[in-house]
């Protein structure tokens, strides 16, 4: 995609620096099991702020979360010898999440996040804690993390907290075992808390081997805790993948609109460079000429021809000769031998079939003949009214024979008469219908405006990507620590010589005490808006995706397509309840597109007293994605089913491999109705495939 790029499987390990992690590494760490590793450089800064905290440790300093309680707590002294207990204390205290666990990939983007924020420096925590949760990512070591209970003040205090749990090898900790993984190269993505076990008192080292880890739990020290549950972790994971799944969520539904563009056989002038490049908002030319890209080769909207029309003709003209098969039927019950007249008009409806099947000429494979395409798709729109009238023009003259000599007073009369008059009087006007008098001028907003739509929410995208990406690589726990640089700088001194300097003087001292700054880092408000604002964006695609179906379904706006999209609407309902599902998601997303960042409930006693909702907000337009991925699913498969009705005329060659690419999946055309829930599911495994992606975003 554009600016983005697919991830896969990547045999490189990430390396964290805590400056320079990509959300696409994140989603790549997640969801495909990279390894990691960290960076030489950053274990030195974490060794020197380490050195820092055990220098004021030494000298019975009062800092926040070191030596003192938290929140409302803060200025409760504790001895020095609890500040080990006070660390696992918090852990303990703040495991207190509740609802479903989060899959898998979300708790690993977390991990992952955790580690690289602890690798900028400024945390205090010590090399091994930082390795340990880097060893936990490359076991893939999965605790149980609950959904809920996270207002995003601190941070994700909760749900970080059980998380540290399973780092600690606490009791309470718990973790989804190997043995119960079907797939274990698989993420768990829709994981019931039944499946998590919880770790063993007593006897760690029996689990590791079962399990395979070379990961061993982590005694807290001095600061850790609060180093590894105080900050943005969780809601920036959900927001990273939401992110990613976002922008490939944006080019499918650029795939949906052109294919329902043709489907609709719809207006190029919305796609016309001239009209983009005078609203030079971001993002709308870049939209418009990747959906214009779908149109090449395209015979539906080169040819000023509705084939849809002349399919309805087709099939009007075959009840019509089947209705007199049963006036003959009918005639030899009552005992009349013969009827010359019935014979005749049949005769005659046959031939006619045989022409407006061959309106367009088709090769032997059924495809239109190319130079007959080619020399139509020269001449302009009005020409081409001009010609294809005058092609049509001795077919409506012989359907017009027909009603008249069914409608003589010779012609035998029976119930099967008025059906194929009524059948020979609808081929006739789809006939006429299949060229208008004039050219279409517009369409309707959710074909034409959808460049404008689509690159409001590509903006939308991207700012968030720049909020994300910030988030991703920044210290976010608290207090912060800033070691104070030495001579030749922190990279000339090994953490050793680094703590003898340290303590070397009262004002290195002083600089050290100075260097602990407590702030608000950890409040969610940057990741809380963020996500309110792509959850809105989003929720757009999806509803102008929706409309578009609905267009389809309508017989009054679909230009020439059935009722609902099946032949024998009544009969078979055809599209009607999917457009029904697509709307029951579209107005779901509205709920869900409400802002949760405008809340805010104190905490704390009220010294939390104003929190960011960040993860609700994150978890909220994760819904909203997948939400939109089944609108879009529910449109690829009606415009796919549309195509089947312009027929023999094709779609933009690029289209034509998006239609390989669904029937191979086993996706049928619909002639009757049929259970359509399991082809919505193969849509979305479609939307996952290579052979769409590799399509719509490239390899």
């Amino acid at each position: 995609m554009t600016g983005y790029r697919r991830v896969g499987a990547n045999p490189e390990p990430v390396v964290l620096d805590g400056e320079h992690l990509s959300v696409e590494e994140v989603v790549e760490v997640a969801r495909h099991r990279r390894r990691v590793t960290v960076a030489p450089e950053a274990l030195h800064r974490i060794a020197c702020c380490r050195a820092m905290v055990e220098v004021l440790l030494d000298t019975r300093e009062k800092v926040y979360g070191l030596t003192t309680g938290f929140g409302r707590l803060r200025d409760v002294a504790i001895d020095i010898e609890d500040v080990a207990r006070l660390q696992t204390n918090l852990i303990r205290s703040h495991a207190s999440g509740v609802g479903e666990p989060f899959p898998e990939d979300v708790v690993r983007a977390a991990l992952l996040l955790r580690a690289n924020t602890l690798c900028r420096g400024n945390s205090g925590v010590r090399e091994s804690t930082v390795l340990q949760l880097v060893a936990m990512l490359n076991d893939d070591v999965y605790p149980f993390v609950p959904r809920q209970g996270s207002v995003g003040a601190s941070g994700d205090l909760a749900p970080l907290s059980h998380l540290v749990l399973v780092l600690m090898g606490d009791a309470g900790g718990r973790y989804y075992p190997r043995a119960r993984r079907a797939d274990p190269a698989a993420i768990v993505r829709d994981p019931s808390a039944d499946a998590f076990v919880s770790l063993p008192a007593e006897g760690f080292e029996a689990v590791a081997a079962t399990e395979g880890w070379s990961f061993r739990p982590v005694r807290l020290e001095a600061k850790e805790g609060l180093a590894l549950n105080n900050g943005t972790q969780v809601m920036t994971a959900i927001g990273c993948l939401t992110l990613y799944d976002g922008f490939v969520l944006l080019r499918l539904s650029e795939l949906s609109a052109a294919m329902s563009h043709e489907a609709h056989r719809g207006v190029l002038g919305a796609y016309d460079p001239r009209l983009h490049a005078a609203r030079p908002q971001s993002h709308q030319e870049a939209v418009a000429a990747r959906v214009k890209g779908y149109f090449a080769g395209s015979e539906i909207l080169a040819l000023f021809l509705n084939t849809a029309h002349l399919q309805r003709a087709h099939l009007a003209l075959e009840d019509a000769s089947a209705h007199l098969d049963e006036l003959e039927a009918e005639l030899r019950r009552e005992g009349i031998a013969s009827s010359d007249p019935v014979r005749e008009i049949r005769a005659a409806v046959a031939e006619l079939v045989r022409e407006v099947e061959h309106v367009v000429p088709v090769e032997a494979d059924g495809t239109p003949n190319p130079a007959a395409v080619a020399d139509w798709a020269k001449q302009s729109q009005r020409e081409q009214i001009r010609i294809f009238r005058e092609r049509l023009a001795p077919l409506r003259r012989r359907a017009r024979t027909l009603i008249e000599k069914i409608q003589h007073p010779w012609f035998p009369v029976r119930p099967p008469t008025h059906k194929a008059e009524s059948a020979l009087v609808g081929a006739l006007d789809q006939i006429t219908r299949a060229v208008p008098d004039s050219p279409i001028v517009q369409d309707d907003y959710s074909f034409r405006c959808f460049p404008q739509v689509q690159a409001t929410a590509e903006r939308t995208l991207w700012h968030v990507h720049e909020v994300v990406r910030r988030e991703v690589n920044s210290a976010t726990d608290n207090p912060l620590l800033f070691p104070p640089e030495p001579p030749g700088g922190l990279a000339a001194h090994t953490p050793e010589a680094y703590r003898a300097w340290l303590a070397s003087s009262d004002e290195i001292l002083e600089a050290c005490r100075e260097g602990v700054v407590g702030g608000g880092n950890f409040h969610g408000e940057p990741v809380a808006c963020a996500m309110d604002y792509l959850a809105i964006g989003l929720a757009e695609v999806g509803s102008i995706s929706e409309r578009r179906v609905a267009h389809l379904v309508d017989d009054n706006h679909s230009r020439g397509l059935p009722p609902f999209l099946i032949r024998g609407s009544g009969l078979n309902s055809g599209f009607m309840i999917p457009q029904y599902a697509a709307a029951a998601l579209v107005s779901e997303n509205k709920v869900l597109a409400h802002p949760a960042s405008v809340d805010s409930i104190p905490t704390c006693a009220n010294t939390e007293d104003h929190v960011s909702m960040g993860t609700i907000a994150a978890r909220k337009a994760a819904d909203i994605v997948a939400n939109v991925a089944h609108v879009v699913a529910i449109e690829l498969l009606a415009a796919w089913q549309g195509l089947t009705f312009r027929r023999p005329l094709r779609p933009g060659t690029a289209l034509r491999q998006a239609c390989h690419v669904i029937s191979s999946a086993g996706i049928e055309p619909y002639t009757d109705d049929r259970v359509m829930a399991p082809d919505l599911v193969r849509m979305r495994q479609v939307m996952e495939s290579s052979g769409l992606l590799d399509l719509v975003v490239g390899p």
